[in-house]
């Protein structure tokens, strides 16, 4: 728990000079038990984890100043180790800070710009309302998390956005970021996305990122949503990605295929509380290996408080076949929810063995009053790799 003590005292410290101010605080936790089978132990195994979420608005006189943090603790029960935390933000918001132009976060916050994303440990500053134009800048530790920790060091992030808002909904924004590694650089990034709605129905969307480094674009995206009716819509889509990896990573030196989809979908409302949705998307993995992917899915509510969601799935062409169905339902009683599912895979690879898998699933969560439920969910898994697996976890969760 050692990530997270420092930044727990900054909270409380934040919180000491506005008492006098009608601060808003919300606080939920939730103390979850654990069980499930670790296939690197070989054995059995059982945590205790402690998840807490504080939202403190109205800091101020204006209502500009909030404080937000959201974190967790586990520790491995029958273990010696020690208890391991995750910070995953906690920062001071400051909007107005000049009226109707800027805002600011400072703390542990994410940012996701489409030339680099990630958790950072500083600042983010955001340029508004200057015309149609805007501008955002963030810089700082970037923060790294692995299994159940906080790990690394010497990680840096800075980058920025320059936008342009304007008529039919149209937004265009161009980004730039880098990430380094013990003072080298080991990514950089300058990204373009836009957005527009030159027609009530219709919305036309994509982004595009270039990696300075390698001098490749690693993603291109493009698609369209169309609503011609109704109920009833529509979209199309092209998507090419390609890794990337830090400069100095060994696999920096392998030339490695892109990845590019052409999917189209769609999703219609038959009737009041019933809906079916289709997909399609045509996969290419470069070297003339390809495949295609069909899906459809069924949600229905047949009687009040009652959820039913069926979908089933085909993929046909490289590296073989695979195909499954899910289905799960929920109904509320009153107070408390139950939900159910199943999931069934069957699959069949040239270059491995044919075999199914099957997941089985039951969760029930009971709100006693508003500010104290439970929720139990309980998981069994087999197939032909790990046998059988449970697992499953018991949360008290708490809103104060």
């Amino acid at each position: 728990m050692r990530h997270i003590c420092f930044p727990a005292i900054l909270l409380a410290l934040a919180c000491t000079p506005v008492l006098s101010h009608a601060v808003e605080v919300k606080l939920d936790s939730s103390t979850q038990y654990l069980w499930y089978q670790d296939f690197l132990a070989n054995k059995n195994q059982n945590d205790v984890a402690e998840y807490v979420r504080l939202n403190a608005t109205k800091l101020d006189d204006a209502g500009n100043i909030g404080l937000f943090g959201y974190g967790r603790g586990t520790q491995q029960v029958s273990s010696s180790e020690d208890a391991k935390g995750r910070l995953y933000y906690v920062y001071l918001e400051y909007r107005n800070v000049v009226k109707d132009h800027l805002d600011l976060r400072a703390g542990r916050t994410y940012v996701n710009a489409t030339a680099v994303s990630g958790t950072l440990d500083g600042l983010y500053l955001n340029l508004k309302n200057v015309g149609p134009i805007g501008a955002t800048a963030f810089g700082g530790r970037e923060v790294i998390f692995q299994n159940k920790q906080e790990i690394g060091s010497g990680n840096l992030m800075n980058g920025g956005s320059v936008y342009l808002d304007t008529i039919k909904n149209t937004h265009v924004e161009v980004s730039y970021g880098n990430k380094y590694r013990d003072g080298k650089i080991a990514r950089e990034s300058i990204a373009l996305s836009f957005s527009t709605t030159p027609q009530e129905l219709v919305n036309l969307y994509g982004r595009t990122k270039y990696d300075n480094i390698s001098k490749e674009y690693n993603e291109l995206l493009f698609g369209a949503k169309v609503v011609p009716f109704k109920d009833l819509n529509l979209r199309i889509e092209y998507n090419q990605t390609r890794p990337t990896f830090d400069s100095n990573s060994i696999y920096r030196i392998f030339n490695v295929d892109r990845y590019q989809e052409i999917s189209a979908a769609a999703d219609y409302q038959i009737i009041t509380n019933y809906k079916i949705n289709l997909k399609y998307a045509k996969e290419f993995f470069g070297d003339d290996a390809d495949a295609n992917v069909y899906d459809i899915g069924f949600l229905a509510s047949p009687i009040k408080d009652l959820i039913l969601n069926l979908s089933y799935e085909i993929r046909n062409g490289y590296t073989g076949q695979l195909s499954g169905f899910r289905v799960n339902a929920g109904y509320t009683i009153e107070k408390a929810k139950i939900q159910a599912g199943i999931d069934y895979d069957d699959f069949t690879r040239d270059d491995s063995r044919a075999g199914t898998a099957k997941k089985y699933w039951g969760a029930v969560s009971y709100q006693f009053n508003k500010m104290v439920g439970v929720t139990t969910r309980g998981e069994y898994d087999r197939n032909y790799i790990n046998g059988d697996n449970y697992q499953g976890f018991v949360a008290l969760n708490l809103k104060y």
